[in-house]
């Protein structure tokens, strides 16, 4: 217990507890973790030691020899206490030969931290958590080769070099906007979850992922070509993000909440035990999901980040600019006197809807097999935008998802009367859950059109109770897509719609509010 009470302090923190009491006078000694991050400005840590290097090299010198490091965290470098890739090198070296169990580096936005006087060979390493690193050919073949006992790897904006790993005990893999500048293959059979959020230059390939469990795929095809650079996203990440994930052994902190995320929790769901809101005691109400509001909805635009302008916006944009505090069955918005329930789909000449703004991907790299790869899911999340090339690419030999239970989809495959979706339904027998979030363009005008042709697009899913939408209050897809499901034997009562505010009037107030910055910041000189 006291050991686990010291995993939450710092090292130069966990020492003076000596003095305490004789029962404490040598426990930091054997002491299971050692956190060496430091925290500038913050009051929740003590100062570290001056000499900071000489104090490290001290408790691994004196720590009791017989005691294994189970957990190692530390900072590739740091000048405010003075240590460098060198001295971080040594210690993750003295770590490994400790048997350690987790080695967690963060990095630098500044620059990519090599990780070359560190031999990956250890037989204890099951957890390594790397952010702001580059993992060239040798670290990954060590990895490969010589950590038999790897389950977790969490890669963060790392720069990935080498051409693939090969691990028969990896259990858990989750790359965050790593770049890839090499052809990257990943072959893990016993792999339970992956996570691959917007990686840059190429789309790794996977190969023998026959006990994949849960996946989610976030792609932008904006940084898939061969002259993207390695670039940090310093408004999404800080450095210091990683300092209170504490909790190595639990994949829940794993778990990506991106604005284009659309998972369970973020509808509100409840469990197959306490499927309550479906029955007839509350037959539409989902709860309350506050979060809603603060996912994105096609934008990018940073919530206040434009509201300090002393200019007052006279226009009276009316109830529909606000999102829905609630989660409504469809039957509740069926008749909405606006839009109607008349089938619509999206006219692919208004706003170009489905295209990729003009920029050719024909280059685009990798990926291959993704979607064979991640057949034999239960849990799948398949989010990227409209115009997506990869995803749509691996659709042509689209394969059987039997096991598959709950999928999310975003944008992509709503283009070209839903083709994609309905082509994923078709491969889906067995679903049960579906979530998808569409995302309104500015160019969008005319919504509502004539209904989609269902001669051949019929799909058979007769275990799926539950279809969630998230869109804006503007966006008629959403009776098209009502329509569709009830054509296709699905009950109304099942479908389930989450509003944003209108799309059209958020797009006019946020122009507005940004001429008005723009004002402010010009004063009397624009004149």
């Amino acid at each position: 217990l006291l050991h686990h009470i010291t995993s939450f302090l710092k090292a130069w923190e966990v020492v003076p507890t000596c003095v305490l009491a004789r029962r404490w006078r040598h426990l930091w000694a054997s002491a299971p973790c050692i956190d060496l991050r430091v925290r500038h400005s913050s009051f929740r840590d003590a100062n570290p030691p001056e000499e900071f290097c000489d104090f490290v090299d001290s408790l691994f010198l004196h720590r009791d020899a017989s005691a294994s490091v189970d957990t190692l965290r530390l900072r590739s470098s740091d000048d405010y206490v003075g240590f460098d890739e060198k001295d971080t090198n040594a210690w993750i070296r003295t770590a490994i030969s400790r048997k350690a169990r987790v080695i967690h580096l963060v990095g630098h936005r500044k620059g990519i931290a090599s990780l070359d006087r560190v031999p990956f060979v250890s037989c204890h390493l099951k957890i390594l958590k790397l952010s702001y690193a580059r993992l060239d050919d040798r670290i990954l073949g060590q990895l490969s080769s010589s950590c038999k006992s790897l389950e977790e790897m969490d890669l963060k904006d790392c720069l990935v070099t080498g051409p693939g790993i090969v691990s028969t005990s990896l259990k858990t893999l989750i790359m965050l906007k790593c770049t890839f500048n090499w052809d990257f293959s990943i072959t893990a059979p016993n792999l339970v979850l992956l996570r691959l959020i917007t990686p840059s230059v190429r789309v790794p390939s996977f190969t023998n992922f026959g006990s994949l469990v849960t996946g989610t795929i976030i792609l932008d095809d904006s940084l898939l070509c061969d002259d993207f650079g390695y670039i940090s996203d310093e408004d999404n990440f800080d450095e210091t993000t990683d300092d209170d994930n504490h909790n190595d052994d639990k994949r829940e902190n794993y778990k990506i909440h991106d604005d284009c995320s659309l998972s369970d929790d973020d509808f509100g769901y409840i469990s197959d035990d306490n499927f309550g809101y479906i029955s007839d005691d509350n037959p539409g109400y989902i709860g309350d999901d506050g979060d809603f509001d603060k996912f994105g909805f096609g934008y990018g635009f940073p919530e206040g980040r434009y509201g300090h302008s002393h200019y007052k916006d006279n226009y009276d944009y009316g109830s529909d600019i606000d999102s829905d505090d609630n989660t409504y069955e469809y039957s509740e918005i069926a008749n909405d006197a606006k839009y109607g329930y008349k089938g619509a789909k999206l006219s692919s000449q208004d706003g170009k809807y489905g295209g990729n703004s003009g920029r050719n991907y024909s280059k685009i790299l990798g990926g291959h097999n993704m979607l064979e790869s991640l057949s034999t899911a239960t849990s799948l999340e398949l989010l990227t935008d409209a115009g997506e090339v990869v995803l749509t690419r691996e659709l042509k030999r689209c394969p059987t998802f039997s096991n598959l239970k709950t999928l999310s989809l975003g944008e992509w495959c709503m283009a070209a009367d839903f083709d994609a979706l309905i082509l994923l339904l078709q491969h889906s027998p067995n679903i049960k859950r579906l979530f998808l979030q569409l995302k309104l363009n500015f160019g969008m005008r005319k919504a509502l059109e004539t209904g989609i042709k269902l001669e051949r697009r019929s799909f058979t899913c007769k275990d799926l109770r539950m279809v969630k939408i998230k869109c804006s209050k503007d966006d008629g897809r959403v009776h098209t897509l009502a329509h569709m499901f009830s054509a296709n034997g699905i009950p109304l009562q099942c479908i389930y719609v989450r509003r944003s505010g209108n799309a059209h009037l958020r797009g006019q107030k946020f122009m507005r509010e940004l001429g008005k910055q723009e004002l402010d910041e010009c004063g009397d000189d624009w004149m």
